[in-house]
């Protein structure tokens, strides 16, 4: 019998074979990061005291040098960074956006100071006192209204406290009367959970969304009015400094739930940091769309923010999702933004994780697929152009995140077993694991880029802004002279570590030593490569 198969037939078949040969041939290069980079991620000091580790750092930030507080003499304060960042360099690009209504840097920059022109004439708030007169409360979801706001304090010294959207009654009360608000910004969502806990009280309410009428018993300031009544104010900007008190951040390592309290040098040395370990390959520019699933009172969405905005970047907002919906919906709204970047904790991810096995785990080609992306991890390098791509990860990538994703945050990962290697494989980007506390302006250890083979659980090496080492902790049996790698409580110092919980000097004097260190409460280990690995809490 003989077989015959037309030109057409034969062009196509050729063209098939063609591709997979080309494809196969790109497969076949060296790994994405020399080795040796990925083997000593730290410098580490050659002394150390008895009871202690070494002295671990960012390589950028060797020992003997000053840890990293600013990357330009010209920013010093978030009003700096502002003013020299996106607003600058992008006026009219889109900077904040919330289902696709998108505003540009310029037009922020009005609102900015219309925002605070208006509260410098409607509340009682004072730039730089120093004191509760100066903070303003803000407990709602993450949105653009949230973050214009932001900006209106940072920008003429005024005092963020964040409340997270998901916080129960009796913590936005602690949050209330420990920082002393006398003026907090609430949006539609949260506003009947809010008026019993001021009624009687002092406190102004500023609604953030139109139309809502509040009990006329309560000082009640809508949002639009604010705006109005600054397009006519006189009121000066007072500029921040860099020691200036930014933000508080109610904390979660504690029982007591004390604020911390970050200073504009506090935030300008994270964020300096990121910008400065990002890769040139890999930098954030301003055709990068960021997303988070991450509550308005954790500070790493401020910080990621905070970099898009200074190179022009955009960030595409919606509320956090919350396992008590679907999904799907939540998907549906990262599709629409098209995010380049996206953080979250791990919990959100196992989720995804669970949807992309329920309906592709059964495919041929996506275990297959899977298993050898995941070859490739031992090789050094992320395929993201393989025939499995073609066939099955970018259709993924394209319903799931909208398909111009390229670099995730994972913060503070528990996941079991480790999320990130599937991350990479399935969702084709690079994949960093972050450890994060308010106490350190948000992160102290970030995984490194084409880092993909080492120890799942590893946490990365520290951000130049600030060094790490271990102290032995002889209650849980944990040693710096353990076998094979020295184990211990975590201790950091840097420029991102706090400056203190608010009016609470003997509880700061219990977790931050004389010579500056943060004693964080976390077990670690640090593996043979300088990178950390987390152990649980004490």
């Amino acid at each position: 019998m003989s077989f015959e198969i037309d030109t057409a037939s034969y062009a196509l078949l050729t063209s098939i074979f063609g591709a997979t040969a080309f494809l196969s041939l790109r497969n076949f290069k060296g790994p994405d990061i020399h080795p040796l980079l990925l083997n000593t991620q730290s410098d580490v000091s050659r002394l150390r005291h008895a009871g202690e580790s070494a002295i671990y750092r960012s390589r950028m930030y060797p020992n003997g040098s000053p840890l990293l507080s600013i990357f330009d003499r010209s920013v010093r304060t978030l009003n700096d960074l502002y003013q020299q960042g996106g607003k600058l360099k992008e006026p009219k690009s889109p900077f904040l956006g919330q289902k696709q209504q998108w505003q540009s840097y310029e037009s922020v920059a009005q609102l900015t100071k219309h925002i605070y022109g208006g509260l410098r004439e409607l509340t009682s708030l004072v730039p730089r006192s120093g004191q509760s007169s100066s903070f303003l409360g803000i407990y709602a979801y993450n949105s653009s209204e949230t973050m214009v706001l932001t900006l209106a304090c940072h920008n003429n010294g005024l005092v963020t406290v964040p409340i997270g959207s998901k916080s129960s009654s009796s913590h936005i009360d602690h949050v209330i009367k420990t920082s002393g608000l006398q003026v907090l910004a609430v949006d539609r969502p949260h506003l009947d959970q809010v008026i019993p806990l001021i009624k009687g009280t002092n406190i102004q309410l500023l609604v953030l969304s139109d139309g809502d009428k509040v009990d006329g018993n309560l000082d009640a300031i809508y949002l639009k009015d604010i705006i109005e009544r600054g397009r006519t104010s006189t009121a000066e900007p007072v500029l921040p400094e860099p020691n200036d008190i930014a933000s508080i951040y109610f904390s979660s390592a504690l029982e007591s739930n004390p604020g911390v309290v970050l200073t504009h040098k506090n935030l300008i040395s994270n964020i300096a940091s990121y910008l400065l370990v990002t890769p040139p390959q890999e930098k954030i520019t301003s055709k990068d769309r960021l997303m988070y699933n991450l509550p308005l009172d954790n500070v790493f969405g401020f910080v990621l923010s905070s970099v898009f905005s200074f190179v022009g970047g955009s960030i595409a907002f919606d509320n956090e999702y919350s396992a008590s919906e679907h999904l799907t919906s939540y998907l549906d709204i990262i599709v629409d933004a098209k995010p380049t970047v996206f953080a979250s904790g791990s919990g959100f991810f196992e989720t995804v994780r669970e949807h992309i096995e329920q309906h592709y785990g059964n495919s041929f080609f996506f275990r297959r697929g899977y298993e050898k992306k995941c070859s490739f991890f031992a090789e050094g390098r992320l395929v993201t152009d393989s025939k499995y791509d073609m066939f099955v990860f970018r259709d993924i990538q394209r319903k799931l995140f909208g398909g111009q994703l390229r670099l995730i945050y994972l913060e503070n990962d528990e996941s079991d077993p480790p999320i990130a290697p599937f991350l990479r494989a399935v969702l084709g980007t690079q994949v960093l694991r972050v450890f994060n506390s308010a106490e350190t302006s948000s992160t102290m250890t970030a995984s490194m880029f084409y880092d993909y083979d080492t120890d799942p659980q590893s946490f990365g090496a520290p951000l130049p802004c600030n060094e790490l080492k271990l102290m032995d902790l002889p209650e849980n049996e944990l040693y710096c002279d353990d076998s094979p790698n020295p184990r211990g409580e975590i201790w950091i110092r840097g420029n991102n570590v706090f400056s203190g919980y608010w009016n609470d000097p003997d509880l700061t004097a219990d977790v931050v030593d004389a010579d500056g260190w943060y004693t964080t409460g976390v077990l670690g280990e640090t593996l043979p490569n300088g990178t950390l690995k987390l152990l649980g809490k004490k």
